[in-house]
């Protein structure tokens, strides 16, 4: 797969059962980069997914009519915070990794996010040396470590935080 066979789109209501799935997946194939697990979200009902859908921008990368490749955000209502927003979920199939669709969700979701906000953080588990090389492509920073920031069958995984400015600090 090469970038130039992807569509990226935003997910709507009809996607749900493509979400759940590839959600699904991720979760079950690296699930120490998330904070949920499989077998918490593999027992939630359609709706779920759907309001996950509607509450986040969630950006989809598909190859035909396949989707292989997710990326969400979500910016903070609160008054003080309204500022910065969040990327979360990225995960891109096996199949299509290395085929610049990370790139290309990452892309859309800035493209988003520079309507709403003026920062999007995200967190990606510190043993995960592609993905921070990735986002450290992306423009994004190391702003911290959080330390046993995640347990999963008795497994600590920490966080390194990090963070990409959309426009000038100030």
């Amino acid at each position: 797969m090469n970038g130039s066979c992807f569509t990226v789109r935003r997910l709507g209501y009809a996607d749900a059962d493509a979400f759940r799935s590839i959600r699904l997946e991720g979760l079950r194939n690296d699930p120490e980069a998330f904070g949920s697990t499989f077998e918490k979200e593999s027992r939630e009902p359609g709706h779920f997914f759907v309001e996950r859908l509607t509450r986040s921008a969630v950006f989809g990368g598909f190859s035909k009519d396949r989707l292989v490749g997710v990326a969400g955000f979500y910016s903070f209502e609160d008054i003080k915070s309204r500022h910065k927003g969040v990327l979360w979920g990225m995960y891109v199939t096996p199949e299509a990794r290395g085929s610049r669709l990370a790139t290309l969700l990452v892309e859309a979701l800035l493209e988003h996010a520079g309507n709403e906000v003026e920062q999007v953080q995200l967190t990606v588990t510190a043993s995960n040396g592609r993905a921070r090389r990735f986002y450290q492509r992306m423009g994004f920073v190391q702003y911290g470590l959080e330390e046993k920031s995640l347990k999963y069958k008795g497994a600590y995984f920490d966080e390194v935080l990090m963070v990409k400015f959309l426009t000038k600090k100030g």
